[in-house]
């Protein structure tokens, strides 16, 4: 019985393999040191956080939410036309009068 042997030769480009090779490599290695003045960083940053974080009841005086519509269509409804600027302009013209 003979068996064959196969060979599959796969060609492919200069900036496929450097981002194949990209992802290969070690991530960055930082400093103890370095580590820890960022997790020092990030706890300053949350405690300033904390710190200016509103209070339950400052709810009033916020500024209200701008308003959201939506037009929703069922499968068998068109959509409403728009206006021409003649259109607008006359019913713009009936609200003075």
């Amino acid at each position: 019985m003979a068996t064959s042997d196969m060979t599959l030769v796969v060609s492919i480009s200069a900036n496929t393999a450097a981002m194949a090779i990209e992802a290969l490599k070690p991530g960055r290695r930082i400093s103890s040191k370095d580590h820890a003045a960022d997790i020092k960083a990030d706890a300053d940053r949350n405690v300033r956080r904390a710190e200016n974080a509103a209070e339950p009841g400052d709810v009033e005086r916020m500024p209200p939410s701008p308003s959201v519509a939506l037009d929703l269509l069922t499968a068998g409804q068109q959509p409403r036309q728009q206006a021409t600027l003649d259109q607008a302009q006359s019913a713009y013209r009936d609200l003075d009068d």
